[in-house]
């Protein structure tokens, strides 16, 4: 008995036993990978996270507040969020 393998979207995985019979299996999602993170955007991610303004991160962090929101649009287009909320909602979970 041969077992082959073809080509199948992500999702399914499909092994043939032979010409009559085969197995479907759903494939684990392999999450994407997390781009790297700067520092410093990995600090302002951990602040947008505890609900900080970007005037307080400003301030912690004693730069101006619009280094700052530099810094939120870079985290939001390298992490694919579409706001503020939806980057706590992505990645607040590992970030405690």
């Amino acid at each position: 008995m041969t077992t082959r393998h073809r080509a199948t979207p992500p999702a399914l995985a499909v092994t043939y036993v032979d010409e009559d019979f085969a197995v479907f299996e759903w494939a684990a999602a392999d999450p994407a990978p997390r781009p790297a993170l700067t520092p410093a955007e990995d600090a302002v991610l951990a602040a947008i996270v505890r609900g900080d303004s970007n005037a307080a991160i400003a301030a912690a962090r004693q730069t101006s507040v619009r280094t700052v929101a530099n810094q939120v649009a870079a985290l939001l287009r390298k992490l694919g969020a579409s706001s503020r909320y939806d980057l706590i909602r992505r990645h607040g979970a590992d970030r405690g």
